[in-house]
């Protein structure tokens, strides 16, 4: 930790893991703690800068969280570290500082919006006097604090900056994607603080290697089971322990019956291409629809998942008598399942907050998809697994919406994703596309086939945009390619209507459950 250059207060937004990652990126290390950790971590540590994050709380409310009492936010002190704060962080810094924080109706901001910045200061060095951000706030800062100036502006503050430029905030959300030069300002801002870089792949595998070893070397038993479904995080996860583990990783698949065409032969050759010697697939379909298909809730559904899941690898632990479980689970998944910091809960994620009898690891709890895809490059894994589309654990039990699961509906998205899935190869627009959804929706209707009346199905397609999955934009068809798959999943008996899924995430998550 004694390296760590910058500190990231977490007050629970769902993108402070994308400010450690967009850092990442940058090549600069960073740890990311609540207010009281954070607190306690500054006492014996002095970084370089510290980054105050957004949060789902009002300045004003009761609780809300406050700035860790060991944070020095004039830029004076002793240790002299940079202060930025982002959203919340920066309604936090002004209402603490003697600023005025209030909910105008005129200055609410969800989504795109464009900010003018003063170019001359350095935090917008190099970024065009009019930038595309991305903003989520209801309150504001509508009044400065005592030697804080404007920097920038969207119909009101939108981000400002005391007289000796190192306690500064941010309206929005740099980190997001879609603030078109946010890394620029992220850059500037490490620039700013003396920051160098000091992490690269390489690093990191090595560093995930050591942290497993060491916990293992203090075990009586040491067999790892480590749960792979042939997809980037767990086949790039089995291919880091592999060589350092050897014959002491297991690796367990399971059949769960909502796998997609084909899947578990992809599994077989991805699993061999990271190392993997020991491989166990458990068939499980019966077992995983009978539990599931008892409700059409889809928290209660990954709920249901999770207990067949549970079981399954309780079993397989104690058969080969290993003392730890090790799984591929991302930033992503733990900030959605609010198991990180002071997030939020948006929905239960399979192998997240299990209370597991043995000790449950997560070497990638830290790390977004296209940072475990570097580490697949890195590691020189084909690209059938770096450039594979995410598919979640419950498969396609959570893509039977509103209806029952049933093996025949299993079985009627199975063959229409892999309709779709070989329509937009064909078209070669699979590359533009970072995951694609097929869901039959429990909306029955009337159609008309061979000039009789029929009473069918409703599917949709969804197709979406994204670099971390923290947000995402729909993907736009083609009309013809709309077309060819309108027709080629009607022409099944039993299914009526086709819808098409653009809506962005947030306010949708990638799947539909």
């Amino acid at each position: 930790m004694d390296k760590i250059q910058i500190l990231i207060v977490d007050y629970g937004s769902q993108y402070t893991l994308v400010i450690g990652r967009t850092l990442r990126e940058l090549g600069v290390r960073s740890v990311i703690l609540p207010p009281k950790k954070a607190e306690m971590w500054l006492k014996n540590n002095t970084p370089k800068a510290v980054i105050l994050s957004g949060s789902n709380w009002s300045v004003h409310s009761e609780g809300a969280p406050d700035l860790p009492k060991s944070l020095d936010v004039s830029g004076l002190g002793s240790k002299k570290y940079f202060v930025l704060g982002v959203c919340y962080g920066m309604q936090l810094l002004s209402h603490k500082l003697g600023g005025l924080v209030e909910r105008p109706l005129s200055h609410r901001e969800y989504g795109p919006a464009e900010v003018t910045v003063d170019t001359t200061h350095p935090l917008f060095k190099g970024v065009e006097e009019k930038t595309q951000v991305w903003a989520s706030h209801g309150d504001t800062a509508t009044k400065l604090p005592k030697d804080f100036t404007s920097i920038a502006t969207s119909e009101g503050f939108a981000a400002m900056a005391n007289k000796n430029n190192r306690v500064l905030g941010i309206q929005f959300h740099p980190e997001v994607a879609h603030t078109k030069e946010g890394k620029k300002i992220y850059q500037n801002f490490l620039d700013m603080s003396g920051c160098k870089k000091d992490w690269d792949p390489i690093n990191l595998i090595h560093q995930i290697q050591k942290e497993v070893l060491d916990v293992v070397s203090l075990a009586e038993k040491k067999n790892l089971i480590l749960g792979v479904s042939g997809g980037v995080d767990s086949t790039t996860l089995a291919a880091v322990l592999a060589p350092v583990l050897k014959e002491k990783l297991i690796c367990v698949a399971i059949d769960t019956g909502g796998l997609r065409e084909g899947e578990l032969d992809e599994l077989k050759s991805n699993t061999a291409s990271a190392g993997v010697k020991n491989l166990v697939i458990i068939p499980a379909a019966n077992k995983f629809i009978k539990n599931i298909g008892t409700t059409i809730d889809g928290e209660e559904k990954r709920g249901k998942f999770r207990e067949v899941y549970k079981e399954i690898f309780e079993e397989q632990i104690s058969k080969h008598d290993a003392e730890f479980i090790v799984q591929g689970t991302l930033a992503t998944d733990i900030i959605e399942s609010g198991k990180i910091g002071e997030s939020m809960m948006i929905k239960t994620h399979h192998n997240v907050g299990l209370d597991w009898k043995v000790d449950d690891l997560h070497p990638f709890r830290n790390l977004f998809k296209y940072e475990v895809r570097e580490l697949a490059k890195a590691l020189k894994l084909p690209p059938a697994v770096y450039e594979r589309n995410p598919f979640p654990g419950p498969g396609l039990f959570l893509r039977v919406v509103g209806t029952p699961v049933t093996k025949e509906n299993i079985e009627l998205v199975r063959s229409a994703d892999k309709t779709v899935a070989d329509i937009i190869k064909k078209h070669n627009i699979d590359k533009n596309i970072s995951q694609l959804i097929v869901a039959l929706l429990g909306i029955n209707s009337v159609g008309v086939k061979g000039d009789e009346r029929v009473y069918g199905h409703s599917l949709a397609v969804r197709a979406v945009q994204t670099v971390d999955f923290m947000t995402a934009k729909g993907f736009y068809f083609p009309q013809s390619v709309v077309e060819e798959i309108t027709s080629a999943l009607t022409k099944h008996k039993d299914i009526v209507r086709v819808f098409f899924d653009m809506t962005p995430k947030p306010p949708a998550t990638t799947e539909f459950e």
